[in-house]
């Protein structure tokens, strides 16, 4: 089998490319990964929050062709019942981007419930960060929670013919503002400015333990979702339920 998984930035991804040796692939104009798992064949893309610039490179990795996707990362709480650490997987993705929903496979949400995952309706993909408590407290009514990167990548998927799934784990909880504006930090592919997110601290110096304590539970975030996609991985490589092969993609 082939699996493609993406991430928005290397630290998201970067438990998980330890656990499981991933080598970047050279000569790849966009930050993609390879390794073997049995017989099977993972890749994984980094795409930049919101997918910016990368959606050619995603495309041609979703034709190879591709058995599964798994749209993966960190992701905010929308619900209070959702602690940091937590590991969700969405029945659908809902976003500004798109007027319809993108739903995960069935299969592949089972087969996360099976590992470990929480099972929410939906997740919401917005356009920009969603730093304040309030703006989540008011997307709180439509989904379970939120990242920028879940519907862009399920739509490629679609396009393609390729069983997706979401799944993600919490990096903030519902009732936390961000420390900072990561709007103002973001460059134009996607990747987070160390200079610029100093100067958010040097204009908000209160911020900073604020800002300590989300680096920390976001990288326990990331740690936790490495160790959740490895046995996920083997799950679904290793079932022989799961045949991708006229799996109907919604």
């Amino acid at each position: 089998m082939k699996v493609v998984i993406t991430f928005a930035l290397p630290a998201e991804f970067a438990p998980l490319r330890r656990r499981m040796s991933f080598s970047r692939i050279a000569g790849a104009g966009a930050p993609i990964y390879r390794t073997s798992h049995g017989h099977n064949e993972i890749y994984a893309l980094l795409t930049g929050m919101g997918t910016r610039r990368l959606k050619s490179e995603l495309r041609q990795l979703l034709a190879k062709p591709v058995d599964l996707c798994i749209a993966s990362g960190l992701t905010g709480a929308l619900n209070e019942e959702h602690s940091t650490g937590t590991i969700l997987v969405a029945r659908a993705v809902e976003g500004q981007a798109y007027p319809t929903a993108m739903h995960s496979d069935a299969f592949l949400v089972d087969a996360s419930a099976r590992c470990g995952a929480t099972v929410v309706d939906c997740f919401y993909t917005a356009d920009s960060v969603v730093n304040s408590a309030s703006e989540k407290l008011r997307l709180s009514e439509v989904a379970d929670a939120v990242d920028m990167e879940s519907l862009q990548v399920m739509n490629e998927a679609r396009r393609a013919g390729v069983p997706a799934v979401a799944v993600r784990a919490v990096s903030d909880s519902v009732d936390k503002n961000l420390p900072i504006d990561f709007n103002r930090t973001v460059d134009s592919n996607g990747q987070l400015m160390w200079s610029a997110m100093v100067l958010e601290m040097v204009r908000s110096p209160l911020h900073f333990i604020p800002f300590v304590e989300f680096a920390l539970h976001s990288s326990g975030a990331a740690r936790n979702l490495s160790k959740f996609l490895q046995r996920y991985l083997h799950e679904v490589t290793s079932d022989g339920e799961f045949s991708p092969v006229n799996r109907m993609v919604m």
